[in-house]
């Protein structure tokens, strides 16, 4: 959920960014990106050595299907 004082130009900006990366992994793995998921992860804070509760995402991808057309 977005705050109210983002303005649009930043997550118009943003959605580029995602976008170009996206599509980097796209064309880097011939596959397609399938799923994306931001999840709740338990890591380790590296100055306390404590758990912490972060923020990941989880992007899915599958093979693109490959064709082969009878000659």
């Amino acid at each position: 959920m977005l705050s109210p004082n983002v303005p649009d130009t930043q997550v118009q900006q943003a959605e580029r960014k995602v976008s170009a990366v996206l599509e980097e992994l796209e064309e880097s793995t011939d596959s397609e990106v399938k799923d994306i998921a931001l999840e709740d992860v338990i890591d380790t804070d590296p100055t306390t050595g404590r758990p912490t509760l972060r923020q990941a995402v989880d992007i899915t991808v599958q093979p693109r299907p490959r064709r082969s057309w009878l000659k």
